[in-house]
Parts: structure tokens; C-alpha cells; sequence
């Protein structure tokens, strides 16, 4: 009898001390925004997904990814306690009452892009009334055009359908990521040359951990920092 009670009390101590590990994996719920995250052939892959990855293995820690609709979804999951976190992202008030911001990643330049004849400039001081701007819902890009009085007729869940909306002049530009729309462009075979570019503004790419889960996991944020640090060393 007293050798089977060890040994159910060993089971348990094993049983609790796997928990706790799992615990520690970083449940991330991820927005379809290729090129940076975005799922093919049923795997979740990208360019972020890919750097990420580098900066986890070498702070050795252990993740899940799940895709998500868009950045707005990927929000609400992290505040329904659905999901740890969510990469790559730029910085905003929203996202920092529920999650702390990593050390930069990348840098992401947002670019007005036009048709080549286009004669519209970002500089004009008639810009803002004579923009139809198109981006992505619910979007970093999405957010400062509407705080900032830009008319928005165009945005979508599926990034994809931006260049067909400008052909067919139902929005009359498109403000998003620079290799965001490169990458779309270059998936239809259209060259470069058909589009004019403007960068409106440069800002950090990181990666989101909710709060919740940081104040579970001491030190997690410093150990992704320190690798993000060593990586992008590694990769200049």
C-alpha cells in the first residue's frame, strides 16, 4: 500500500512538472498578411513567421501558431484569453493596455502606392480631400488613416483584392506595408514599373506577448529581446 502511494505521488509530481512546461509554450493567433504570415499547403510560414522562429529556438522557447483573420481578430484573442500573443505588428495604444512590445524586429515602411499616371501626392496640401485610399481591415495602416481623417473607401480582409479595386478605380490609391504589396504585385506577374511609391512613414515590426501571460512567465520578454538582439546581429 505505502508503494503504491509513492508511486501515484511520483506520477503526480512528474504529471505537475510536465504542466508547468507546457504552460510555457507561447500560444501565438496569427493574421493572414502574407508575405510576413500567412498559411500554404497547411502550413503556416512567411517571412516573420521564419525570423521568429530564428529568435524563439535561440531564446529556447517553445510556441503554437494558429492563423487568425486579420490583426483586429488577433487583438481580441489575446483579450479573451484565446491566444499568448501575435507577430509581426507595429506599436499602438490598443494592443499595449493588453500585451508588451518586443525589441524591433523588422522595419516596416507604409507606402502610398498609385498607378503610374497618377498624379496624385501625398505632399499636396489637397491630398487628403482627393484620396480614395484602399487597405487592410482592422490594420495598424487601417487605424492611422482613420485617425487621421483619410477617406477610406476601401478596406478589406483579403489584402489580395486591392490591386483589382485600383484597376477598376474604386479606390484611387493603397496605403500599406512596402513588401506587403510588392509581394501581391509580384504573385499576379505585374512589374513594378505600373505603380508609383510614396513612404509615409517607417515604423519597428515586433512581436506582441499579452501581459497576462508575461506576469505567469517572468523573464520570457527579456529572453526574447536578448535573442531578437543576437539574431539580427547574426543576420548584419
Amino acid at each position: 500500500m505505502f508503494r503504491k502511494s509513492v508511486l501515484i505521488i511520483v506520477l503526480l509530481i512528474f504529471m505537475g512538472g510536465d504542466c508547468g512546461y507546457a504552460q510555457n509554450a507561447i500560444r501565438f493567433h496569427l493574421p493572414d498578411f502574407p508575405p510576413y504570415t500567412f498559411e500554404k499547403d497547411g502550413k503556416i510560414q512567411g517571412i516573420g513567421v521564419e525570423f521568429v522562429d530564428k529568435i524563439l529556438k535561440e531564446a529556447e522557447i517553445r510556441y503554437s501558431l494558429q492563423l487568425t483573420s486579420n490583426y483586429g481578430r488577433a487583438v481580441y484573442d489575446v483579450k479573451a484569453g484565446k491566444s499568448d500573443g501575435f507577430f509581426l505588428a507595429s506599436q499602438n495604444i490598443e494592443r499595449d493596455e493588453i500585451a508588451r512590445f518586443s525589441n524591433p524586429v523588422l522595419i516596416n515602411r507604409w507606402c502610398w502606392f498609385f498607378p503610374a499616371n497618377s498624379t496624385l501626392n501625398p505632399k499636396d496640401a489637397a491630398f487628403k480631400a482627393k484620396v480614395r485610399a484602399g487597405t487592410y481591415l482592422h490594420s495598424n495602416t487601417h487605424k492611422w488613416l482613420i485617425k487621421n481623417g483619410y477617406n477610406v473607401t476601401g478596406a478589406v480582409p483579403r489584402i489580395g483584392s486591392l490591386p483589382k479595386m485600383l484597376k477598376h478605380n474604386r479606390i484611387n490609391a493603397i496605403f500599406i506595408a512596402e513588401v506587403v504589396f510588392f509581394k501581391l504585385t509580384g504573385q499576379t506577374g505585374e512589374k513594378p514599373e505600373n505603380y508609383k511609391k510614396a513612404i509615409q512613414v517607417e515604423k519597428p515590426f515586433g512581436i506582441y506577448i499579452s501581459k497576462d501571460y508575461l506576469s505567469k512567465n517572468p523573464g520570457i520578454m527579456e529572453k526574447i529581446n536578448t535573442a531578437i538582439n543576437k539574431v539580427i546581429a547574426d543576420e548584419n
